[in-house]
């Protein structure tokens, strides 16, 4: 393993080309949490992140840059669209596919130095997306007559919010010290969980899309998410309701499991 190992490492020293460096990459679950949990599921992706290793205070100090992409839903349904300006109903089917991306920059702090687990508190701010891509799949032999087709079969909601969180972790030295005498760079294990909060935010609420033709409730809070269609005997333009949106203050729970590689302490 470790003769399969310390040439990939070797090579990405030559890359980042400098000391003080630290190079990872993770799978990032982001859990919602407060009201936000009651529409979207917890996203699964992954991240990569960039850092420097502060020399003062023993070097306990790192600052890094992170960008993660993840999925927090995917669903194909059909739906029928029909208003009162097309009297024949058109059924298409609809793909989603939700995603959450988010950049940080985060400041970490390591409270023990040279052990096999290493303890950590960090900080983080930055910005948060999440967004909806809609696709309607429009086949030839399914227009004509009175019915309509979307003028985009694929359109993307998409909002973003700024950002800021705390949490700690668990480095955990991968070699041994004979291994980074020998002039290995430092593996670790990274197990970290960030508590992240932002200001309200809109998304879609991807548990409801069988009920997207279906008015709120009173207590529902959402809104239609609607896009132009056009008759394509007419070529009268209208609207059809495709998802809701809804709103809520941005909480989550990020779960990190990932490898750091680093260059020097």
């Amino acid at each position: 393993m470790k003769q399969f190992l310390l040439p990939l490492f070797l090579l990405l020293s030559h890359v980042t080309m400098g000391q003080h460096l630290e190079w990872g990459v993770s799978y990032v679950n982001q859990t919602p949490r407060g009201s936000m949990a009651d529409n979207i599921n917890a996203a699964n992706g992954f991240s990569s992140q960039l850092g420097y290793r502060i020399p003062i205070l023993r070097n306990k100090f790192v600052v890094s840059t992170e960008f993660g992409t993840g999925r927090y839903g995917k669903k194909r349904i059909e739906q029928t669209f029909q208003s009162d300006v097309v009297q024949t109903p058109t059924d298409f089917m609809v793909n989603y596919i939700n995603f959450a991306n988010f950049s940080h920059l985060n400041l970490r702090y390591e409270i023990l130095k040279d052990k096999k687990v290493i303890p950590y508190v960090h900080v983080t701010g930055g910005r948060q997306t999440l967004g909806t891509r809609v696709r309607i799949n429009v086949h030839e032999d399914q227009v004509g007559g009175d019915e309509c087709v979307p003028l985009e079969n694929d359109v993307t909601f998409r909002k973003r919010n700024m950002v800021w969180g705390y949490g700690g972790g668990l480095l955990v030295n991968l070699l041994s010290k004979r291994d980074m005498q020998l002039g290995i760079p430092y593996i670790r294990l990274n197990l970290s969980v960030t508590q992240i909060r932002g200001n309200e935010m809109e998304y879609i609420n991807v548990k409801q899309l069988q009920q997207v033709a279906t008015p709120p409730t009173a207590n529902d809070g959402s809104k239609e998410w609607a896009i132009p269609f056009t008759n394509v005997n007419t070529n009268n333009i209208h609207n059809h309701t495709i998802a809701r949106v809804y709103n809520s203050p941005l909480q989550q729970l990020q779960f990190r499991l990932g490898i750091l590689i680093s260059l020097d302490e």
